[in-house]
């Protein structure tokens, strides 16, 4: 696989990733029990879409894709800061004090919550539709780009692996040093 298969490929997973996790809110939202592990927390450095974009993606801003890599930054930030709220909603502990007087918990939500949930959902909708709009617009240029751009945004890419094998064999040489004997020890 070429280096501009590969930046083609990754962008596909981000896309698949980010209709996951907008399909994983729908479930949240309806009332349907979703694990707190297939949510992130709200951070968009911990989401897969968040890895991909600020991994890669925006190295593609060295080319002809600053302007579309800029106003998806936007709308990711958007999209979490309205999830972040839905976030609080479902999985920040709420407690009467009343009932936490009792050891009793309060898991449930009211309907004002479920309400208020759904139309960030909502938000996170429109917006998503717009990020996947700028997507496509950064998928178009990405195929236009030369084979010779993509193998740079690669470059930087195996840079950094060759640093991490690197750092890796010097640990292993550290360790196999300190573990040396040097024979018997005469007293």
């Amino acid at each position: 696989m070429n280096a501009k298969e590969k930046s083609l490929n990754r962008l596909y997973k981000a896309r698949v990733a980010h209709l996951k996790w907008v399909n994983t809110i729908k479930l949240l939202v309806s009332g349907l029990n979703v694990d707190k592990s297939h949510l992130t927390l709200p951070i968009i450095q911990d989401s897969e879409v968040g890895k991909w974009y600020y991994n890669e993606a925006i190295q593609f801003s060295q080319f002809r894709s600053q302007s579309v890599l800029s106003e998806m930054e936007i709308l990711l930030e958007s999209m979490f800061n309205i999830y972040a709220k839905i976030y609080e909603i479902y999985f920040t502990q709420k407690q009467s004090t009343l009932k936490s007087i009792l050891g009793m918990k309060n898991n449930t939500l009211n309907r004002h919550e479920i309400e208020l949930a759904g139309r960030y959902y909502e938000d996170i909708v429109k917006i998503s539709d717009e990020f996947k709009s700028k997507l496509h617009t950064l998928e178009r240029q990405m195929m236009a780009m030369q084979e010779n751009e993509h193998a740079l945004v690669s470059h930087f890419e195996e840079e950094e692996e060759i640093v991490t094998v690197v750092s890796k064999k010097k640990v292993q040489v550290a360790e196999e040093e300190s573990n040396y004997s040097y024979g018997p020890r005469s007293r």
